[in-house]
């Protein structure tokens, strides 16, 4: 098993095939009447926003693992910074249980660093367990809406948003202190 970072626009054709598969068998949802699959299409998923780059997990060639790394410039409470961090998190399920998702979240977690994020942020599922592994990284519950602009270029509210100071920490506590709207910026999306 491996992990290497794949910068926006230099994947394979056979590396997106394996993405594409990632998504649908692990981010794709269900409907609640039918059970069949709804069509997914990672460009137009509410939650996703414009990519730095994905870290990949393979077993051989084969990418069995993803998760997107996300920068943008925001501001909070008329303090420029970077948001950013990983979203899309995901691993095909042969392979899970084995801590490659924690190893896939903290090589994007040392990117982000790297890349000058001050705050890393991510939209949490809490009926999936994964926050649990969050928390371990550092990661800590907004406790309050984030707001977001979704695709019909309409602001949203989302309530399971948790975030971790990198490259400023002091930041990452008034954000999780103070109750100024704390918003992922003009960018569409969140991760």
């Amino acid at each position: 098993m491996e992990i290497r970072y794949i910068p926006d626009g230099t994947m394979t054709e056979a590396q997106q095939k394996d993405v594409d598969l990632i998504n649908e068998i692990c981010l794709s949802d269900t409907t609640d009447d039918s059970e069949e699959d709804i069509e997914f299409d990672i460009s137009t998923y509410e939650y996703s926003a414009p990519e730095d780059g994905m870290f990949l997990l393979f077993d051989g060639e084969r990418a069995v693992g993803r998760a997107a790394v996300h920068k943008v410039l925001t501001e909070y409470d008329g303090q420029e910074y970077y948001l950013g961090g990983f979203g899309g998190l995901a691993i095909l399920p042969h392979y899970q249980g084995k801590g490659y998702a924690r190893k896939l979240a903290e090589a994007a977690l040392t990117k982000a660093f790297e890349i000058e994020i001050d705050i890393a942020c991510m939209e949490a599922n809490t009926e999936s367990g994964i926050t649990d592994l969050y928390q371990k990284l550092g990661f800590e519950f907004l406790n309050r809406p984030a707001y977001f602009i979704n695709h019909g270029n309409n602001e949203v509210a989302d309530n399971n948003v948790m975030i971790m100071g990198l490259r400023n920490k002091k930041l990452a506590d008034k954000i999780l202190t103070t109750s100024h709207k704390f918003h992922y910026g003009k960018s569409l999306g969140h991760w």
